[in-house]
């Protein structure tokens, strides 16, 4: 037992923490473990039930990160039986754009007693798209007066961003702003309480936080334009060593090893983001591989070697998934949110009835009766929008919608429609990429919706017209972690650590991949229907939807109801 040393990996996802163990020798996985946090997502009120928080929140208690990790490491370590001293790296990813006020020593704001009712002193989970006007102002201000916001982020702005939600913070509630040392992405903050060094993954600082390699953060100007109280945020807020992926940390403090169970004696790596990890996760390391990351969202991932400016994209930058690569990135904000949203909206029927008498779940019976209906014979089409755009139309303000509903629409038709949307909304944003020069040469998919619902990947292959690997083995993310964790092993202890992810890679992965090849007959016959949701997506995607004015009225009246 003690000739064997190991790795781990920590995902942060959205409702929960997942970690693994492997093997430094052959990648075997020795234990797994998750968590779900305590609170889950903070979206109606703060845990005092008395604080209401409005529309489009979503918050995260930082506390609910650190128990579920401790929680998942014991877990590990008791049914793996291996001693902390054979455990000698350790890696993390986290959702991407959770940002997280903290003093400078990395206690945050949230778990001051002064500022705990305060909603601006929480992190801001990345599907928090409550700051949407604060990202039009910015984009207006960076399309003219910028370069870099055309070159880099597709010329246009997200309100999951940094900049947006620390001016939201700004501009609500000053007094937090002022008092933050910190606005850090989540993992550096899972980072800083592990080695008591603050770093910044320059991957997720190109992808979410305006930081590009050619002029770094955004020039002091251009923040006091957005307003003269962030002209020094960079210096001020923004602080922290600039880290590649892969890159050494530290090692952990006694504080975050007791914690942990863990020794003090453990490498941790530079964070990395939950959707770009996957690469390191399925081992994809070649110009041209294409990732679908298929859970609560959908994040759309390439890797090239070439820098190519355009618009619906959400940002390319260098090093984003691995070192010296570019990633391109794109995505739809809900997936598995829209379809949970769906069986809760139907639960408490007949068809839950049946289900739990089938012995499944409402949402796997309703796949089973989606799964046989044939291209268009629910006579609908729908768009997938619920938690609005964010490629290619990158508009926060558009809603979902279904057309073709009569008496005789089921339930199962509608679920259909729904997971068509968000595959039509997946070729949507691969043909803006490929109709600008680049090359998908090799499409993969990952995630719970790829391990837990097989006619789904059945029905991107045929819609797409594209051969998908999804891989067999789970725990991409965490995988990718501990692979992250093993590199920065590597700068110390290049015998049992790793000095390139292609070396990590291909010791630690398995290669164990389904194919799913499409259907060329379903294929073309998505194409009428495609062309139909193309149509549909251009209209109601307009600057003067009928989806905005319905919006600004159902907001204009919440306004009305709170005063």
């Amino acid at each position: 037992m003690q000739d064997s040393f190991y790795a781990l990996g920590f995902d942060f996802g959205t409702l929960s923490c997942r970690g693994v163990l492997i093997d430094l020798k052959n990648g075997e996985l020795k234990s797994s473990a998750t968590s779900a946090y305590k609170h889950g997502v903070i979206s109606r009120c703060l845990e005092d039930s008395q604080t209401q928080l409005p529309i489009d929140w979503h918050l995260q208690d930082p506390q609910d990160w650190i128990d579920s990790m401790a929680q998942v490491c014991h877990t590990i370590l008791s049914e793996s039986e291996v001693s902390p001293k054979q455990i000698l790296s350790l890696g993390t990813d986290f959702t991407n754009c959770t940002v997280v006020p903290c003093t400078a020593t990395g206690t945050p704001i949230c778990q001051l007693d002064r500022f705990k009712n305060r909603p601006h002193a929480w992190p801001k989970l990345w599907k928090h798209h409550s700051a949407q006007k604060y990202a039009e102002e910015i984009e207006k201000f960076a399309r003219e007066n910028t370069t870099w916001l055309k070159k880099y982020f597709g010329n246009s702005v997200s309100s999951e961003w940094l900049f947006p939600k620390v001016l939201q913070v700004l501009r609500e509630d000053p007094e937090i702003y002022s008092y933050a040392d910190l606005f850090i992405e989540a993992v550096d903050y899972i980072v800083l309480y592990l080695t008591g060094r603050i770093t910044r993954n320059i991957g997720l600082l190109g992808l979410n936080s305006f930081w590009t390699e050619e002029h770094g953060f955004p020039s002091q100007d251009f923040c006091k334009a957005l307003d003269p109280r962030m002209q020094n945020i960079v210096q001020d807020k923004l602080q922290g060593d600039l880290l590649e992926v892969g890159d050494y940390a530290g090692h952990l403090t006694e504080a975050a090893a007791a914690t942990l169970g863990l020794s003090p004696h453990t490498v941790v790596a530079s964070g990395h983001g939950d959707s770009e990890v996957t690469a390191c996760g399925i081992g994809a390391n070649e110009v041209g591989s294409t990732i679908l990351v298929m859970g609560t969202s959908t994040c759309h991932q390439m890797l090239s070697d070439q820098l190519i400016s355009f618009e619906g994209l959400c940002s390319v930058t260098k090093g984003g998934m691995l070192p010296h690569l570019y990633s391109y990135e794109a995505g739809q904000p809900a997936t598995g949110d829209v379809f949970s949203w769906f069986e809760q909206l139907c639960a408490g029927g007949s068809y839950e009835t049946i289900a739990k008498n089938c012995g499944m779940s409402l949402l796997e019976y309703l796949g089973k009766q989606a799964e046989n209906l044939a291209p268009g014979a629910s006579g609908l089409l729908a768009l997938d929008w619920l938690a609005g755009n964010r490629s290619v139309l990158l508009d926060y303000n558009l809603s979902g919608a279904i057309i073709g509903l009569n008496l005789h629409t089921r339930v199962e038709e509608i679920y259909r429609a729904l997971v068509e949307a968000n595959i039509f909304g997946s070729k949507k944003i691969l043909e803006n990429f490929e109709s600008h020069g680049l090359t998908i040469k090799k499409l993969y998919a990952v995630g719970g919706i790829v391990e837990k619902a097989p006619w789904i990947m059945q029905l991107c292959a045929d819609i797409l017209g594209k051969s998908i690997h999804a891989p067999t083995f789970g725990h991409v993310s965490a995988r990718g972690a501990a692979v992250c964790g093993s590199v920065a092993l590597g700068h110390f202890d290049p015998e049992r650590g790793f000095s390139t992810f292609s070396e990590a890679c291909k010791t630690l992965i398995p290669r164990k991949m389904r194919l799913y090849e499409p259907n060329l007959e379903r294929t073309e016959e998505y194409a009428e229907l495609y062309s139909l949701y193309s149509e549909m997506h251009d209209i109601m995607g307009c600057q003067n939807s009928i989806m905005r004015k319905l919006r600004n009225i159902r907001q204009r009246k919440m306004f009305e109801e709170e005063t």
